[in-house]
């Protein structure tokens, strides 16, 4: 018998082993597992009991039921073992089981010599409520798995039969066996399988099928010192148990069947939106954002001659408000332009406009010149100082001066491109006008005309199923036809008034031209047309929202000045276009998102004090990023950068 104990936990022990680096080697989870990871449940099985008792005195008197052959006494029986489980499975390498239950350990000793050539037989039986911690390794595979851990005990019944040989039933019945520990323990271990039941099912429970086959050794059961008695062995139990677990647990509901979609050509789609009507102008109020950077040249402290300066007669009789009226549009051969520089020439006065906002006050400012060396910074700042006090007659205790290295509001980062450090270093080189008092900063009031409004563009939205390098849109009909592009972005803009030329409606076809990334030609085709209108359209306002060089800076730093100066002006049924630019310098790519991005949280912002007024506004917003055509000014000084950062709302009011 105990040959055949050793051989037994000998391979339970190999058995481990094997698994263990079985399962090291092959497991490999590269799905994401969606089986349940907590389950509960109930498992019912059958113990093969193998029992070494030796020489054994059952009872506290020895008599006909003690057991007098001096050699090793083996025996067998069948026992049920039911009980209550919890599992962790994460669909990883290992994993635990905790079981406890019923662990009956009865056997059979039949035909023994007990007195002379009497023959008797023994029916023993032990009880337990066993707990179980068991290791769960996983082979290779979140089902199949190996289980091992200890073994702990506590026994709730010892009872034996005694039957001489020729009778039928017993002499002696339910007997206590003296001497039984109230503890026992030992080691189990084996291996399952868990069947998913209802693994077609859509729902998150899962329920499992294990089957398990498992070997279980339990020493010391008896002492084997009882009644002063000389023993030569203890009661032991070799079992070989099978039977199956039921489990249920929540995972992932069990993903869709997977449809082969049907393979479709490539194709794209074209989205286009004419303007209601195409006008050649439009009345403008702009609220035009003072810029209170005055730029200097390289290595000069002097103020450079693109400022406008004025003696002293000059000074008493300039008023910010001479600048608010409209000049005219200049001779039409670049409409465009004018515009922009009718808005520079109100910046290229801002030396005068800050000291007529400080005569009118008791403000006081500060100037900080920036330079490479503090000394040149310092003698920039006491030039626009002293034009202020000489000029305007600003008294000099009202105007700080400093100097230093590095300007407070600085251009460039360190992921600045090497090609545009030479325009970074332009643009610090300035003075800068600070003030607590917000009133010296404030736009300046602006009547003028716009020559190009922002709502006569056609837009052209492109929506390819599969990946296209580039496309063109070509525009034809009454007379007219032209290509555009290539693009590479989904949406465009082009300009009506050319389209229309001199005629006061037309039909139209716009055609998309894609070439896929595989070099094939699609193409979509849509009609639309286009009126022009005769009457003047309505006045319309326009707001600035100027950034710094900085890239964290968003829409949401201007939150209030929206809400509280933009949305109030707002009518009802009225359009507002947001358009978003960036200067040259950066990467093209970013600076479109970058604009994008500005012009989308300025309307999300605006929409919001729209809901809460009750108003019905439409609203459309756009990027340019750098695109120098549609750009409000051109990037070759500072300043041109600086207003390029912007993003313009212009409010049209309904007709």
């Amino acid at each position: 018998m105990k040959g055949l104990r050793t051989r037994l936990l000998s391979s339970l022990m190999l058995a481990a082993i094997v698994a263990l680096s079985a399962a090291m080697s092959a497991h490999a989870q590269t799905a994401t597992y969606t089986g349940a990871p907590w389950r509960f449940g109930l498992f019912g099985g059958l113990n093969f009991n193998i029992v070494g008792a030796g020489a054994q005195a059952l009872a506290a008197i020895p008599g006909d039921n003690f057991i007098q052959k001096n050699d090793i006494i083996d025996g067998t029986g069948l026992g049920y073992y039911t009980g209550l489980m919890t599992e962790y499975n994460p669909g990883a390498l290992f994993g635990f089981q905790l079981r406890a239950g019923l662990d009956d350990r009865r056997v059979n000793f039949n035909d023994w010599d007990v007195v002379g050539s009497t023959r008797t037989r023994f029916s023993a039986r032990m009880t337990y409520v066993s707990v179980e911690p068991l290791l769960r390794v996983n082979l290779g595979s979140p089902n199949l798995h190996f289980t091992a851990g200890p073994l702990l005990s506590f026994l709730i019944a010892a009872k034996y039969d005694w039957i001489p040989r020729d009778e039928t039933s017993p002499n002696i019945v339910d007997q206590p066996i003296e001497g039984a520990k109230k503890f026992a323990y030992g080691v189990s271990g084996g291996f399952g399988y868990d069947i998913l039941l209802n693994n077609k099912s859509a729902s998150s429970t899962k329920w499992y099928l294990t089957p398990f086959a498992e070997a279980s050794y339990m020493m010391a059961q008896r002492d084997n010192s009882f009644a002063g008695q000389d023993r030569n062995d203890t009661w032991v139990t070799t079992s070989i148990r099978g039977g199956f677990q039921l489990k249920v647990g929540a995972g992932a509901a069990a993903p869709p069947p997977i449809v082969s979609p049907a393979i479709d050509e490539p194709a794209v789609d074209l989205t286009l939106r004419a303007p209601n009507a195409v006008t050649d102008q439009r009345s403008l109020i702009e609220m035009f954002p003072l810029r209170n950077y005055l730029f200097f040249g390289d290595g000069s402290t002097t103020l450079p001659g693109k400022y406008v300066t004025l003696d002293n007669t000059g000074a008493q009789q300039f008023r910010e408000s001479s600048l608010m009226q409209n000049p005219g549009t200049g001779n039409g051969s670049a409409p465009s332009m004018d515009r922009s520089q009718r808005q520079m020439s109100v910046y290229y006065n801002a030396l005068n406009i800050f000291g007529d906002r400080l005569r009118s006050s008791s403000s006081s400012i500060t100037l900080v010149g920036s330079a490479p060396s503090q000394s040149d910074g310092l003698a920039m700042a006491n030039t626009v100082k002293n034009y202020l006090v000489s000029t305007f007659g600003i008294s000099p205790d009202r105007i700080a001066t400093k100097g230093q290295m590095r300007a407070p509001h600085a251009s460039g980062t360190r992921v600045t491109p090497p090609e545009d450090l030479d325009l970074v270093a332009e643009e610090n080189r300035r003075v800068e006008v600070l003030s607590d008092d917000v009133s010296l900063l404030k736009p300046v009031r602006i009547e003028s005309t716009q020559i190009e409004p922002v709502d006569n563009d056609i837009v052209v939205t492109v929506n390819p199923s599969a990946p296209i390098a580039d496309y063109t849109v070509t525009i034809s009909g009454s007379g007219y036809t032209q290509t555009y592009g290539p693009f590479h972005s989904n949406t465009q803009r082009i300009d009506a008034r050319p389209v229309l030329m001199n005629n006061k409606s037309g039909s139209y076809t716009a055609t998309v031209t894609a070439r896929t990334a595989d070099n094939r030609t699609l193409t979509k085709s849509t009609d639309f047309s286009l009126t022009k209108l005769d009457n003047p359209p309505v006045t319309g306002t326009r707001y600035s929202i100027l950034f710094e060089y900085d890239e964290s800076k968003t829409v949401q730093t201007y939150d209030q000045f929206l809400r509280q100066q933009v949305a109030p002006q707002i009518p009802n049924n009225a359009t507002v276009v947001i358009h978003g630019h960036t200067d040259k310098i950066g990467l093209d790519d970013y600076n479109f998102e970058l604009s994008t991005k500005r012009a989308a949280e300025a309307v999300n912002i605006l929409k919001d004090e729209m809901t809460k007024a009750g108003r019905t506004v439409n609203f459309d917003s756009y990027g340019f990023g750098e695109n120098e055509e549609r750009a409000p000014f051109q990037n070759g000084t500072p300043e041109g950068r600086y207003y390029n950062r912007t993003v313009l709302i212009e409010i049209i009011p309904g007709s």
